[in-house]
């Protein structure tokens, strides 16, 4: 069995790409469901190993080019 699980959680919905975010949730929901994520996996003998803020580019209106925070890319392993 691979030791390691990858989990993905929204931060915003994206229209503009191929996919959408059913459920956009803003920063206290996000912490909510990070939290309840991390003792999910931890029930199941998972540690938190890594998380990686996923970001995307866009230009408003156009010309001014921003960044904004897609969703959250956690990694966990399999505890010893």
């Amino acid at each position: 069995m691979y030791p390691y699980k990858v989990e993905y959680i929204y931060a915003a919905s994206e229209k503009k790409k191929w996919y959408q975010s059913k459920n956009p949730i803003d920063a206290w929901t996000l912490a909510k469901e990070l939290e309840a994520l991390l003792v999910e996996l931890h029930d199941e003998g998972y540690e938190l190993a890594n998380i990686t803020p996923i970001l995307t580019h866009e230009l408003i209106h156009g010309s001014y080019p921003a960044t904004r925070t897609d969703g959250l890319m956690v990694t966990f392993r399999k505890a010893d």
